[in-house]
């Protein structure tokens, strides 16, 4: 078998076959999650994530130096952002083709910059390297109080589902840069300038019962909460937020709206589950930070379904963006 046919999930799971964090003090999370999570002596939790950007994977021709770096510090920090963390500080390591102009690393480095500064952190250090391909990982810290951390397996039938933002714009504006349209520059911007959710995340956190971000497509997002919660969904079509101009979008690039929304990822939103309890406390906490919130759908026992706009129901498909398997590919299906 090759990795390509093993997946990304796949992997995971033989590696989490392989690495024995039980035998670490202090683990209080490891694999599977999108942050690690370690107890702190003096009380909270210290959360670490890591993320590789490739050149002819993630970056698209169309992407400013300035725009790479961005990216990849709100990639980093995006898994901060799902755990409910407060970020602490980046490293990265780059592997630079010594080809490359130096005005071109520099501003690389700027948008690093500016990206971490927009946040409220700091890029403290890393390493870098000559190689053919530019390569640019960053490994994320943040921290998060014992009462305020979310993790993918604590949903429970009758919480209800809610997303951070519109779904759907970023795959619209991969498939705009692929196809050469023009006039697509809120969902063009949507693809090339993702912002990590850490306001929404935070405003979250002491009320959400799961969570974990989207960038993967929304239809895998809420497969493996349900896979980690042992749980199933409903989704309700017609509560999914998209912008207003996704529809026409679609059918230029020959994809439905719901392909968009479901399978090609990009969106680098939130999505949460919730007691219906604590609903009204954080629409209230969300209200009061200038941030947004939509309720889709529901925690069921087993099965994900989505209800259509036509009142019908059908089955959400396992599939979306998997490493090994690649947007690229999915997108020129």
């Amino acid at each position: 078998m090759k990795l390509g046919d093993l997946g990304e999930e796949g992997l995971i799971k033989l590696l989490s076959s392989i690495f024995r964090s039980d035998r670490c003090s202090g683990v209080a999370v490891s694999i599977g999650d999108d942050s690690a999570v370690l107890k702190m002596p003096g009380g909270g939790f210290l959360l670490v994530s890591t993320d590789t950007v490739l050149e002819k994977t993630h970056i698209p021709l169309e992407m400013t130096p300035e725009q790479i770096g961005a990216y990849a510090v709100n990639v980093a920090l995006s898994d901060i952002a799902a755990m409910g963390g407060t970020p602490w500080g980046l490293v990265f390591s780059t592997v630079l083709p010594g080809s490359l102009d130096v005005d071109f690393a520099e501003r690389i480095a700027r948008g690093m910059e500016a990206a971490a500064g927009e946040h409220g952190t700091c890029i403290v250090g890393g390493d870098t390297q000559a190689g053919e391909d530019l390569t640019i990982t960053g490994t994320a810290f943040g921290t998060a109080a014992e009462d305020g951390l979310m993790l993918r397996s604590g949903a429970s039938p009758g919480d209800l589902i809610c997303v951070t933002g519109e779904l759907g714009s970023a795959a619209a504006g991969f498939y705009s840069l692929i196809s050469g349209l023009t006039g697509h520059g809120h969902f063009i911007q949507r693809a090339l300038e993702p912002k990590a959710r850490l306001r929404e995340g935070a405003a979250a956190a002491r009320y959400a019962s799961a969570c974990m971000d989207i960038s993967d497509g929304l239809a895998l997002s809420l497969h493996e909460i349900g896979s980690k919660s042992g749980v199933g969904t409903m989704v309700h079509e017609d509560k999914i937020p998209v912008h207003r101009g996704l529809e026409a979008v679609a059918g230029e690039v020959g994809v439905s709206v719901r392909e968009l929304v479901f399978y090609k990822g990009g969106d680098f939103e939130l999505l949460l589950t919730v007691p219906s309890e604590r609903l009204s406390a954080l629409e209230k906490g969300f209200e009061k930070e200038g941030l947004n919130i939509f309720v889709i759908g529901e925690v069921t026992k087993h099965g994900h379904l989505l209800q259509t706009k036509d009142g019908e129901t059908m089955a959400i498909e396992e599939r979306g963006w998997q490493a090994f398997k690649g947007w690229q590919k999915t997108l020129k299906e």
